[in-house]
């Protein structure tokens, strides 16, 4: 009795606690994710915080839960634990805090490195004495590079007259869920030249037709490998490949000899006539 009679004393003296509504906050720290691969999931800590304030006089034990908004299609949200039990003590107020696991899966292919905004929501009710309260925080997820690969058309062989040139293009579509740089080198290409730009930009599912300039300088038959370099703009660690194979045949251009040989067997018969017609 003596017990019940000292509280109501002191909720006389502390009107706000007398109304059962002591303030009470939440405070959520989280930092963006890495990029999730696609089928795969990544990691990430959020630190929730509850804090009370002056005149908690029943330690009576809350629940702050945790839940996942705004989540794309694309992705999977688990946290762990989705909400856990405190007992606020302390009549001058407190805090405390506990670190939860937030988990996301990406469970379908999207654009790579476009930043999804997801809110990690943590509330609660409160109690008989402590007010409910409530917080958000917002982090940006993205889906990692998805190499699919660059699908590459191109002529089987190339036949030229040496001292020709030639334009050829190479139809090449990427395959990728991201922008990709591709640059070419080339490799077995002894007596061809080939002129091309260096380095260019597919954007993701797009085709670009690409041309390359073909000069036979002798005459000879090659196995020409061509080697595609590409990697999703910034990201240059993501770097592969394609390569196809290309044969290129160069070969003298017809009736050349043959109008050389009858040029020297025209001066050779007027020479013979001119000193025919001396000797006469």
């Amino acid at each position: 009795m003596k017990k019940l009679v000292a509280m109501a004393a002191l909720l006389m003296l502390f009107p706000a606690a007398s109304a059962g509504f002591i303030s009470s906050s939440i405070s959520i720290d989280v930092t963006d994710p890495p990029a999730v691969p696609l089928d795969k999931s990544v990691t990430t800590m959020a630190n929730v915080t509850f804090s009370w304030g002056f005149g908690n006089i029943f330690p009576l034990p809350i629940t702050v839960n945790i839940q996942a908004k705004d989540v794309p299609d694309w992705l999977y949200v688990s946290i762990s634990p989705s909400k856990f039990t405190i007992t606020p003590t302390g009549f001058f107020g407190g805090k405390s805090s506990k670190n939860v696991q937030i988990i996301f899966k990406a469970n379908k292919e999207v654009t790579a490195f476009v930043g999804y905004p997801v809110k990690i929501h943590a509330y609660t009710n409160g109690s008989f004495i402590l007010r409910g309260s409530e917080a958000t925080a917002e982090v940006y997820v993205m889906e990692d590079f998805v190499d699919n690969g660059l699908t590459i058309e191109r002529p089987s062989a190339v036949n030229l007259y040496t001292g020709e040139e030639k334009t050829i293009y190479f139809n090449i579509t990427n395959k990728c869920n991201a922008p990709v740089y591709i640059e070419i080198e080339e490799e077995n290409t002894t007596g061809f030249s080939l002129s091309y730009e260096k380095k260019f930009s597919i954007p993701s599912k797009a085709k670009k037709a690409v041309p390359v300039k073909i000069k036979a300088e002798e005459s000879k038959e090659a196995e020409v490998r061509i080697k595609f370099n590409y990697y999703p703009a910034g990201h240059e660690e993501k770097r592969n490949y394609e390569e196809v194979y290309l044969t290129l045949a160069s070969r003298t251009k017809p009736g050349g000899s043959a109008l050389a040989v009858g040029l020297v067997i025209i001066i050779i018969a007027l020479i013979a006539f001119i000193i025919w017609k001396k000797k006469r």
